[in-house]
């Protein structure tokens, strides 16, 4: 894998073995930023079911402030971590080995700045399950009741083409999906109370 855009441009970067979702692929990837555009820069990024933080450090390189990476894996942590000290953004990075679906006061950023771009790549069987998207759904409306997502926040959803998916989430508008090959992008924007 590797950094496709930005201040690290064509860096490589490691992932884990053994995901249960196939990283996304530099396409999936390189679509996806050109859709958030300018919205990346200076932005305050929380990166959940993050892997190898492939989403975060493309966000970095292309000129957001901050990442929270959150992974409940220990390997993914650890690759996380590799990842940051290669290209050298540990001061840019929090790196957390938690259950993304159970946020609670550890997942608020560090400063005054709520998160403003929050990627959620859940499995592909998560997304897929209704009571894995009630877990999802529950666990945005409990980053909201954390005070941690900033009015108009953008959240990406990453889901496997054709999916079913109730969505938007409660206190979200949904703004955009596009389907690249197997995976289908959701792109939702918080408009509800309880944000920056």
């Amino acid at each position: 894998m590797r950094i496709i855009a930005g201040t690290h441009r064509s860096r490589l970067i490691d992932a884990p073995e053994g995901l249960t979702t196939r990283p996304m692929t530099d396409r999936v990837r390189e679509n996806l930023f050109n859709l958030l555009g300018e919205t990346v820069v200076g932005a305050t990024v929380l990166d959940l079911f993050c892997g190898s933080g492939a989403l975060g450090l493309e966000a970095l390189s292309r000129g957001a402030a901050r990442v929270t990476f959150v992974d409940a894996g220990r390997e993914a942590v650890t690759v996380v971590e590799t990842n940051c000290r290669r290209l050298g953004l540990e001061e840019q990075a929090r790196i957390l080995r938690r259950d993304a679906l159970r946020p609670g006061p550890w997942i608020r950023p560090v400063g005054a700045k709520n998160y403003t771009l929050i990627f959620a790549d859940p499995p592909y069987k998560m997304s897929a399950e209704p009571a894995g998207q009630t877990q999802l759904a529950a666990m945005a409306a409990a980053l909201v009741r954390l005070g941690c997502v900033a009015r108009g926040a953008l959240v990406m959803l990453r889901a496997e083409r054709g999916t079913k998916i109730a969505l938007p989430w409660p206190g979200f508008e949904l703004s955009d999906g596009r389907s690249y090959g197997t995976t289908t992008l959701y792109l939702m924007t918080y408009t509800g109370t309880g944000g920056q």
